[in-house]
């Protein structure tokens, strides 16, 4: 309550106060006394009420489900909740617990493509029909806004050993400097970085992968 209201509140209650001490046998003065009693009570219970949030012009993006306990391994195609493992169909597929058993996994026990593909496990095809040739860059980006997390190194030439430009540029990434306001928050939320990391890519949970690069205010993470 506000300076202001308080001695207005003070002097109405003073105002009660002097026609009760003066009470008469006068109809008109208790039905004075009574309205102006009304009056202070309502004014009460409206200084007392919280009044509501405005409505949100823009509503919240949906939340992702986040688990950095849980660790999966590699599943079978019965137990990945992504096949119908009541169709006939599933048992002409690969099972990727036999596919994938050989293949170098990273500390979440899930495939790490990039040592898969350094070691020839992988071959990626440059277009559907195996036709043309891959446009690889070896070019590394540097994000320095990450507080006193180790910098995040993009590199170019893991991602376009299989992935064309188009596939980032310009709908998730546009490539002008300042332009893509990244944060953790828009990455853990399937934004940026997380269209892929956690879905097709690695976890956003190996943070040392992405955090790659100390700097004088990072301390020691990893």
């Amino acid at each position: 309550m506000s300076a202001a209201r308080s001695w207005q509140t003070a002097g109405a209650f003073a105002a009660v106060a002097m026609l009760l001490s003066c009470q008469t046998q006068n109809p008109r003065a208790t039905a004075a006394e009574n309205a102006l009693a009304k009056a202070m009570e309502n004014s009460s219970a409206a200084a007392s009420e919280v009044p509501p949030a405005p409505a949100k012009l823009i509503p919240d993006p949906p939340r992702k489900e986040l688990s950095v306990v849980t660790i999966k391994s590699i599943e079978t195609l019965h137990d990945d909740g992504e096949h119908d493992a009541n169709n006939d169909a599933i048992n002409v597929l690969q099972d990727p617990t036999v596919a994938l058993k050989d293949f170098p996994l990273d500390r979440r026990q899930q495939v790490n493509w990039v040592k898969a593909l350094d070691q020839g496990l992988i071959e990626p095809r440059p277009s559907l029909t195996g036709k043309g040739e891959m446009l690889v860059m070896d070019m590394d980006i540097l994000f320095t806004n990450t507080k006193d997390m180790p910098h995040v190194r993009f590199p170019h030439l893991q991602h376009t050993r299989w992935l064309d430009c188009s596939n980032c540029h310009p709908k998730i990434f546009i490539p002008r400097r300042g332009a893509n306001p990244v944060s953790m928050n828009k990455v853990l939320r399937g934004e940026y970085c997380g269209v892929c990391h956690d879905k097709v890519a690695f976890s956003l949970f190996i943070c040392e992968r992405c955090h790659s690069v100390p700097h004088a205010g990072s301390g020691k993470w990893w």
